[in-house]
């Protein structure tokens, strides 16, 4: 709808499209209009008053048919849609369709998204949730419009990290499973010690222990030269904390093609480095090996200069490998803010190599979380997050929802609850916006939460659940009473509803899912206001209540895919 009367705007105004759509804005009250324009700079391009510019706007447009009709208020135009063609069309399309209303056609193209990026041989905790979710997020809504996605938990299962693993085991022995929480209690021993020993202030029951980061260091050069006792030792850690890996996306209904992680490229990295080398833009500095990429990336290293390969090595690598594999449109790299500079000198490193694909990967940034840590200080692990909300969630449902439904499974709702909780609370904010973390935000039922959208939809259910049972129900293609749908509230719930696509489209385009979650949220605070007016059941008035049963129904549509898309479990009864 805004698309059209932008076109005809221009025709009018000799204004491009663009200028037009950042001014053609809903304005704050629904009584002067559904869209307002500002007709200032016009008047000042013909050199006429505002008002008198916005008056003969008003007499030589053409309306598109969705629009009832056109007023000018002194310098401004406020455009009213016409209520009752749009209600129609609005909820017929909804029902015909489904949940698939704003499904995008195939678009035959591959987008490649690496989030997650869990470290194995490291503690799980909270810090990996915010990259979780959004990856999460964008990989369901770039589906939704059409593309097909390749969802990469690109794990961080190579590197010293299982040295210190291994020099742990040597010096305090193997434990006799490789569970996670083992592998962790080796490394946060290996490297305490290891800190100690630098800074020359080891323990005496410590002093007779060998070099924690030279065993480190020797490891890691033998398992990257194929050493067999080396390559057995790191798959033990790797069978072992991929189980738990595995456990904890189970929990949150993450969906990944690949779990290829470092370890996979490391037969790769001769030929990074002779691709490199063919440049000509590989030097050498300080021993280390890598590009200078000028005063703002710095010096981007790339070997050390004992040999060994860099994170950034294996990411080069990964980056090439997944243009040969996916030929993608782009690679989307889910990652804290803080490596801002690594994908930088990603991005300028690649960009000497192949400058069509360093224009293909797309660094999505994230904040802090804040307040997320335990009373020691350490970071909150994730099995123990995942327990902690769950308990919570159920406590709070048996609190605060007073009526439930027989034969409820509480303990699956608090699940799903918990589950729900998180991913609207993490993605209810702008990606780079701290995040400063509440247990009673995450887990009410009332305000901006994810369980009040859960039980909105819970709510809509019961209400059909009703209808259906009284014989009320809406037939296939039954032409919808809409005349009723003239005031305020329920138009404004029904032009929310329109602009579902619109909305998925921003969200995509600008890498956050957080338009999407705001969005759901405009949809339930509104269905709510309509809620307490428009009845289905006890509506006298058969045609009404079949028209209300069609807008709760279409709402339902919206916010269980909307919630979806985010990754909010919908919930039918609760």
């Amino acid at each position: 709808m805004k698309s059209l009367l932008i076109k005809n705007l221009k025709d009018v105004t000799n204004l491009n499209e663009e200028t037009i759509d950042k001014n053609l804005l809903p304005p704050k009250d629904f009584k002067n209009g559904d869209f307002s324009f500002p007709c200032f700079m016009v008047a000042k391009s013909q050199g006429v008053d505002p008002k008198t510019c916005a008056e003969d706007i008003s007499k030589k447009i053409v309306l598109p048919k969705e629009f009832e009709k056109v007023v000018a208020v002194g310098p401004y135009l406020n455009f009213y849609l016409d209520r009752e063609r749009l209600s129609k069309n609005v909820i017929s399309e909804i029902l015909k369709k489904g949940e698939d209303f704003a499904k995008g056609e195939d678009k035959k193209k591959n987008i490649v998204i690496d989030y997650a990026a869990y470290n194995i041989a490291k503690q799980l905790h909270v810090g990996h949730l915010r990259t979780t979710f959004i990856g999460h997020a964008l990989q369901r809504i770039f589906k939704y419009l059409g593309y097909n996605v390749i969802a990469i938990n690109y794990l961080g299962d190579w590197g010293t990290q299982f040295g210190f693993v291994y020099a742990g085991s040597q010096i305090w022995g193997k434990p006799e499973t490789a569970d996670v929480d083992n592998l962790v209690d080796i490394y946060v021993k290996a490297t305490r010690l290891r800190k100690e020993q630098d800074a020359g202030e080891v323990k005496e029951e410590d002093k007779d222990k060998p070099n924690v980061n030279e065993m480190a260091r020797d490891y890691f050069k033998r398992l990257e030269a194929g050493d067999k006792e080396a390559i057995e030792f790191w798959l033990w850690c790797r069978e072992g904390a991929l189980k738990y890996i595995y456990d904890v996306e189970k929990r949150f209904g993450l969906e990944f093609d690949s779990h290829d992680g470092e370890a996979f490229f490391n037969n790769k990295m001769h030929t990074v480095e002779q691709m490199l080398r063919d440049s000509g833009a590989l030097v050498e500095s300080q021993g280390a090996l890598g590009i200078d990429l000028g005063e703002e990336k710095g010096f981007a290293r790339i070997f050390a200069p004992d040999g060994r390969s860099l994170y950034l090595t294996r990411d080069i690598a990964a980056a090439f490998y997944r243009e040969r594999m996916y030929n993608p449109e782009s690679i989307i790299y889910v990652v804290a803010a803080q490596q801002n500079l690594h994908f930088k000198q990603l991005v300028g490193t690649i960009e000497k190599l192949d400058e069509k694909l360093s224009k293909k990967i797309k660094h999505v940034s994230f904040g802090f979380v804040p307040g997320m840590k335990t009373r020691e200080g350490g970071a909150i692990s994730l099995k123990d997050y995942l327990n902690e909300s769950h308990k919570r969630a159920l406590e709070v449902y048996q609190n605060e929802v007073s009526v439930k439904p027989d034969g409820i499974d509480e303990e699956e709702i608090a699940e799903k609850v918990s589950i729900g909780a998180s991913y609207f609370y993490f993605l209810s904010v702008s990606n780079n916006k701290d995040l400063h973390f509440n247990w009673k935000e995450v887990l009410t039922f009332q305000g901006d939460s994810g369980p009040y959208l859960q039980y909105a939809v819970a709510r809509i259910n019961s209400i059909i659940s009703k209808a259906n049972s009284e014989g009320i129900s809406i037939a296939e293609n039954e032409n919808i009473e809409t005349s009723c749908f003239k005031d305020d509230d329920s138009f404004h719930l029904i032009s929310l509803l329109s602009k579902f696509k619109e909305t998925i489209q921003k969200a995509s385009e600008s890498y956050e899912p957080s338009v999407v979650s705001n969005y759901v949220l405009e949809v339930s605070k509104a269905f709510s206001k309509v809620y307490r007016t428009h009845r289905v059941i006890g509506e006298e008035n058969k045609n009404i209540s079949k028209a209300n049963l069609a807008l709760f129904t279409a709402t339902r549509a919206v916010l269980s895919k909307g919630l979806y898309l985010i990754g909010v479990p919908v919930i039918e009864r609760m």
